[in-house]
């Protein structure tokens, strides 16, 4: 799951391209202002977790700088963590043959795609370079999040989620992050305050009921599973209608009763 947020400057590699970098951010390189404009704005697709706008709008990108490297990178990884291994070598040949002049931080994570791609999970300690390169910068800590996660490293992914909270000016991604990862370690009740922390930042966003609805499910309260999935659904009608659905049939094969539901 991919999240970065930085201002744009003038810099030069080689030809005029344009960088993200705010402090001791990691920089983004690519060779078109509104390549980089649709980067930032995909990002935040993602941070959203409006992921098919998110894809949509990383291709636009892409679409304006073929060879910009971190929309490729950000690509390869969201269809390596969703198992479309064709899609995943796509864009991780195409990161990794870059022809721009990458930043050191990019560099480190186009090591981390040959990897991958020769089928080792092992690439946790080059997201731990990029926090000590960028400890300020958020996104360096979604990397290596992102690494601990194919690994398994999940005890170890929740030390990491905290301390990008500690850093970020927009934590409530990272709470959504902290409760699933607290649900895969089952710690159900830090669970619970990961994802009700998530809400109060973030309470017009339809993915922070749909994430609660998850945490309902996973402790079998399907009934509250089933409005949690609707808020959201009320909010957004391209999410979670048929979780709803589900959550309605499981309460009522449990029950024995109808579940009185909100109409859709």
């Amino acid at each position: 799951m991919k999240r970065l947020l930085f201002m744009l400057v003038l810099v030069s590699v080689g030809l005029s391209a344009y960088s993200q970098s705010r402090g001791k951010m990691m920089p983004v390189t690519t060779s078109s202002k509104k390549a980089l404009s649709l980067y930032n704005q995909a990002v935040r697709y993602y941070d959203a977790v409006n992921i098919d706008k998110a894809v949509e709008t990383f291709n636009d990108a892409l679409g304006e700088d073929p060879d910009l490297f971190m929309a490729n990178y950000q690509l390869a990884l969201y269809y390596l963590m969703n198992e479309s291994p064709d899609n995943f070598r796509r864009y991780s040949n195409t990161a990794i043959n870059c022809k721009a002049r990458l930043s050191e931080g990019e560099e480190l994570l186009k090591e981390a795609l040959v990897r991958l791609r020769n089928g080792s999970v092992d690439v946790t300690d080059l997201g731990r370079k990029l926090v000590d390169m960028y400890p300020g910068d958020p996104a360096s800590y979604n990397h290596l999040i992102s690494f601990q996660s194919i690994s398994g490293e999940i005890e170890e992914m929740v030390e990491t989620i905290l301390k990008a909270i500690s850093v970020s000016g927009d934590p409530a991604p990272f709470y959504n992050q902290l409760g699933y990862a607290y649900l895969n370690l089952k710690q159900e009740e830090k669970a619970e305050e990961a994802f009700d922390k998530y809400i109060g930042l973030d309470p017009k966003n339809p993915n922070v009921y749909d994430s609660k609805g998850d945490y309902f499910m996973y402790v079998k309260q399907y009934d509250k599973a089933y409005e949690s999935y609707m808020k959201a659904h009320s909010i957004d009608p391209s999410f979670s209608e048929e979780k709803a659905r589900m959550a309605q049939q499981l309460y009522e094969q449990e029950k024995g009763r109808r579940l009185q539901v909100i109409p859709m």
